[in-house]
């Protein structure tokens, strides 16, 4: 049976580029519609189970933890946010999901994968972010032009709530950027961001910490989910430096 909570949180991670048709089947109103009522159903974890690269990911996190339901809280966590998931993924395994499971030996070339696989034993893990810095680099992202600001875009990004107003939020956040030949973090810099369908916001939430992506607000998030996601956000960004 499929957890309606991890559902509706993938679903608000999924939304923004969905909504952009950057991946995903055209769906976007009908997810949107369900995350406006805070309501899911087997026809959204249907919806959800047609992208093409974050499917694959949640069914290889759960089978390697021995998690029957793709959408477990823990799982959607792991691939958006990082957990103690991701540490129980052996080597072999994260080497057969690339080569296999996002079939990238069909749409890498053995350098380009050589490379990839190379970032196996140096940390690699199975997160939304490391296939964002590494993975999308080489196999481009749906004929858009990869750039710095795309990058940025497409991770998972976090931010502390400074103020509210019209709709939308300010974040005080950090950027990627590109700096003396390297990908880093810049210093913290407010923006502004729109509030995903169905999220209420208060002033009470000024000062906690909220994730995005694709500049729209996904959830709020703990200290030690922060300690995560800051964690595999560098490691990924270590990582992409290795090469660039």
């Amino acid at each position: 049976m499929t957890d309606p909570i991890g559902l509706i949180t993938c679903a608000r991670y999924a939304l923004p580029p969905n909504h952009l048709q950057y991946c995903g089947p055209p769906k976007s109103e009908e997810i949107g519609a369900y995350l406006q009522e805070s309501a899911s159903d087997e026809k959204l974890s249907e919806i959800l189970s047609q992208f093409e690269t974050l499917y694959p990911y949640l069914t290889y996190i759960a089978r390697g933890n021995g998690i029957t339901d793709p959408y477990d809280p823990r799982v959607v966590e792991a691939y958006w946010i990082g957990n103690s998931l991701l540490k129980k993924l052996s080597q072999k395994s994260l080497y057969t999901h690339f080569s296999e499971s996002l079939s990238l030996k069909k749409r890498l070339t053995n350098k380009e994968l050589e490379w990839l696989i190379g970032k196996i034993p140096k940390g690699a893990l199975a997160h939304h972010t490391f296939h964002v810095l590494n993975v999308i680099t080489r196999t481009g992202h749906h004929s858009i032009q990869h750039t710095i600001e795309t990058m940025d875009s497409c991770r998972i990004g976090w931010g502390a709530l400074q103020k509210i107003a019209m709709g939308k939020v300010q974040l005080l956040t950090s950027e990627l950027i590109y700096s003396n030949g390297k990908l880093i973090l810049s210093k913290p810099i407010l923006k502004q961001f729109d509030i995903s369908h169905g999220m209420v916001i208060k002033s009470d939430d000024i000062g906690s910490t909220y994730t995005y992506h694709w500049g729209t607000l996904c959830a709020q998030i703990t200290s030690s989910q922060l300690d995560n996601l800051t964690k595999v956000t560098n490691s990924a960004i270590r990582l992409a430096n290795l090469t660039i």
